[in-house]
């Protein structure tokens, strides 16, 4: 009986797959070199950013800096006006505010400073008032 040798493995030469990163990158760094960038974009920042990675993965390169940048844009405007609200409700609130518009505020009375006549004065003059039907607030 004859025995056939097996075939050898052939060893296949190894295949470059493609990697949707190292193309990416290549774009952008290109795009870097020929300053096709938008104005104030830090690549090595947004390379570090997940949500660029992302991006990269979905869409190509030029559309997903394009996105990236349009949200980041978003972003910003977005905190910038938050604190501007923020300030000046801030503001707002540290104005102070009259009772009634027609006419002027008087000082709430400090009963913990009155002397006991001038406090048993204000007390009669409250009495005289309420017996004549008109209406008390303390």
């Amino acid at each position: 009986m004859i025995f056939k040798k097996k075939p050898e493995p052939v060893e296949a030469e190894p295949v470059e797959t493609e990697n949707p990163f190292i193309e990416a990158a290549n774009v952008l760094t290109e795009m870097e070199e020929n300053g096709e960038l938008p104005e104030g974009f830090d690549l090595s920042e947004a390379a570090q950013d997940p949500a660029f990675a992302a991006l990269l993965f979905e869409f190509e390169p030029k559309a997903a800096l394009r996105i990236y940048v349009a949200e980041k844009r978003a972003e910003d405007a977005e905190n910038t006006v938050k604190t501007r609200m923020s300030e000046q409700v801030r503001t707002r609130g540290a104005l102070p505010k009259s009772q009634r518009t027609d006419r002027a505020v008087a000082p709430a009375p400090d009963y913990m400073q009155m002397s006991k006549e001038a406090f048993n004065a204000l007390e009669q003059q409250y009495r005289n008032s309420a017996h004549s039907g008109k209406r008390v607030h303390i």
